[in-house]
């Protein structure tokens, strides 16, 4: 199954990010997927925030189930890292049924690219 950033996120059920606060998508105010804000802006007056989240999703099933991983202080974080937070969290929730496994997708969205 090809999926892109945008399809994936439907499919999100969980929120982690870098200060491995995790919770369900939508607990709270700060359970939500980033979208990422526009760099043309100064930071006072961007909405929202300068990454946006990455999706690390495995194949669960007849769908896909995805987690959103970003940083507490909207840092960049590598894929690696992504995919490490998420399946730690999952983990710790008792979700893979043996050793937690490689993600089988990492998504990030595409207008990320900053430097």
């Amino acid at each position: 199954m090809t999926l892109t950033y945008d399809d994936a996120k439907e499919y999100v059920s969980y929120v982690v990010d870098d200060a491995l606060c995790g919770r369900r998508l939508g607990d709270d105010q700060h359970a939500v997927i980033r979208e990422g804000g526009d760099d043309s802006l100064p930071s006072r007056e961007r909405k929202g925030f300068k990454y946006p989240s990455v999706l690390v999703g495995w194949k669960w099933g007849f769908e896909p189930m995805f987690v959103a991983v970003h940083s507490y202080l909207d840092v960049r974080l590598d894929d690696e890292e992504c995919e490490e937070l998420a399946r730690d969290f999952l983990a710790e929730k008792g979700w893979f049924s043996g050793e937690p496994i490689a993600a089988d997708y990492v998504l990030r969205k595409q207008q990320e690219e900053i430097v």
